[in-house]
């Protein structure tokens, strides 16, 4: 079965605490709302047939439905510092009708605090699964400093390399290279989220973004660059 013969449904999880930066998703980088770069990337993209924002933050739910999308009233137990996007995920999944929970859709799960991701990103993640006939993927960047050289400390507080010693000494030439998601794009069957308990990985179609693609807003900082970036785009 091709991701064309099921339904796409896009979860922007935009809370409104933060503990970095207070309300981030309703801070404005020039002159928008964090959280609308997002929904405007779902709306935009051709594959995706509907857009729920679930959010604690009734102003935030008031841009969303000012653009035009559904929203979701979060759970509290799903809005707390130490709720997990997993969390996020099972409590959509929860207030959906039980007939597309039936349907077995594909989630499209779009974090706000990748404003520089954008429907040419989702789509082309689309393409890319098309022709390799998977239906999970998720967004990478490259690493810069490969984690094969990396170590953690022992009990004893010594360093024990992470991976096999041999390649904390190799050249970095030699090592395979690495990739980390990028939170930017998350995409699997609702059906292998239940099975798995968890976000889909191993096996998923990796969509490589570049650095700046994958700015992740957490801190003031990061709104800084956002702004030098946005006058790349």
């Amino acid at each position: 079965m091709t991701f064309k013969q099921k339904k796409v449904l896009a979860l922007v999880p935009a809370r409104g605490g933060s503990k970095g930066v207070p309300k981030k998703n309703l801070r404005t980088i020039r002159g928008k709302p964090l959280v609308a770069y997002t929904i405007d990337a779902a709306v935009g993209s051709k594959f995706i047939d509907r857009v729920y924002v679930s959010s604690d933050e009734d102003a935030i739910l008031k841009i969303a439905r000012a653009m035009g999308v559904d929203t979701l009233k979060r759970s509290k137990v799903a809005s707390t510092d130490t709720a997990t996007a997993n969390m996020v995920v099972y409590d959509f999944i929860s207030q959906l009708h039980q007939s597309e929970v039936i349907d077995d859709p594909i989630i499209v799960y779009l974090q706000p605090t990748s404003p520089l991701r954008t429907a040419l990103h989702i789509d082309g993640a689309f393409c890319e699964m098309e022709l390799a006939n998977v239906l999970q993927c998720i967004s990478v960047v490259e690493l810069k400093k490969s984690p094969y050289k990396s170590f953690v400390l022992s009990n004893e507080s010594t360093l024990k390399s992470l991976f096999d010693e041999e390649f904390t000494s190799a050249n970095r030439q030699t090592l395979t290279t690495a990739y980390y998601p990028n939170g930017a794009i998350y995409i699997f069957l609702l059906s292998e989220f239940i099975k798995n308990g968890n976000f889909p990985s191993n096996g998923s179609l990796p969509f490589i973004m570049t650095e700046n693609e994958s700015i992740d807003i957490d801190t003031e900082d990061d709104f800084v660059m956002m702004e030098k970036l946005c006058l790349q785009y």
